[in-house]
């Protein structure tokens, strides 16, 4: 009987690393998790009327469905999707699994440049996802350069305190703006700490191009990104730029991360939580890696989301925040695990 049970044990493992199984069970579980964010909320909307009022105009659950819930919805989708890839590619670029937009001050770069922007310009619209990516692309420089001294990759815990600082500069901008255009400060507090309330179409289609263009070029990439997993020598010896490669999927991670950051501010960890799990059932391919990176970012997300929009309603938690604290204790076991 023991041995049946093992036997049974193992060839779910078999079943659960699959990548099939994995895209089918991620696939399933966002569309779940969208049917019950689109039910659930101070207004619930029944299951079995949940068709009808999303077709019907008459019905009076529409606008509430299709102009509240539904863009944030696939907002969130498309949030998580580009954070849980970024995440991917900068643990690739850097080699080191501690890696994530938000916590090595990529993310706060954007949101700094965002801000500026925004108060700056003021009808920005659609470009604020550029002047994101240029907040983002200056922060991953500056951390390059201060972490890489030579030609080897620098040690993790370098690579995080660099971070750190980067960090620090990113939020210490974004004090300073929050300083002068105090009237604003809602709406600024709001962006800090993560959130998803208000999301709109008009928010939708500012974050699905840079997801589409960045996730479509990393999945174009993968030789590349695999090759990058070697040390720069073999990798140069199979023949491939390690410097041109590295460079472009920076570039692709600094592109998803402003374009998440642009419309629903800080939320971090997603990048960190999800690629490491990831990897744990499928291994390191980013054939396999990236498509299942994405729909584990648009997951937890969305979940996180809804959580927080429901456990406390009408009040609202921000999502950032309750991303925080699952990732927080998460950062410090892997920090613990590799880093002695």
């Amino acid at each position: 009987m023991i041995a049946a049970w093992r036997r049974l044990a193992l060839r779910f493992r078999r079943l659960r690393a699959h990548p099939a199984f994995l895209v089918t069970a991620l696939g399933v579980g966002c569309a779940a998790a969208g049917a019950f964010a689109l039910c659930a909320g101070a207004v619930e909307v029944p299951l079995r009327g949940l068709v009808p009022a999303l077709f019907d105009r008459s019905q009076p659950m529409h606008s509430l469905l299709v102009d509240v819930r539904l863009p944030r919805i696939v907002g969130a989708l498309l949030v998580g999707a580009s954070l849980g890839c970024a995440g991917a590619l900068m643990q690739t670029v850097v080699r080191n699994p501690l890696a994530d937009p938000g916590l090595i001050g990529v993310s706060a770069g954007a949101g700094a440049a965002v801000l500026i922007a925004i108060v700056t310009h003021p009808e920005v619209g659609m470009a604020l996802p550029f002047f994101a990516f240029l907040g983002a692309s200056t922060a991953l420089a500056l951390l390059v350069a201060s972490a890489w001294t030579g030609a080897r990759t620098p040690a993790p815990l370098r690579i995080i305190l660099a971070g750190v600082a980067m960090q620090a500069l990113g939020f210490g901008l974004i004090a300073i703006v929050q300083f002068f255009f105090a009237d604003r400060a809602p709406a600024f507090v709001a962006f800090v700490v993560g959130s998803l309330n208000g999301m709109s179409w008009q928010d939708v289609r500012v974050v699905a191009l840079p997801t589409a263009l960045g996730t479509g070029a990393a999945l174009l990439a993968v030789r590349s990104l695999n090759l990058l997993l070697l040390d720069d020598a073999t990798a140069g010896g199979i023949g491939l730029g390690v410097r041109r490669a590295r460079l472009a999927a920076s570039a692709l991670s600094a592109l998803l991360a402003a374009g998440a950051v642009s419309v629903a501010g800080l939320v971090a960890f997603v990048g960190l939580i999800v690629p490491n799990g990831i990897r744990l059932l499928c291994g390191p391919d980013h054939r396999v890696l990236l498509p299942l990176c994405a729909l584990g970012g648009a997951l937890l997300v969305l979940v996180a989301d809804t959580l927080g929009r429901t456990v406390v309603a009408p009040l609202e938690l921000p999502v950032g925040a309750l991303l925080s604290l699952i990732g927080g204790p998460y950062f410090l076991v892997l920090l613990r695990r590799k880093l002695t």
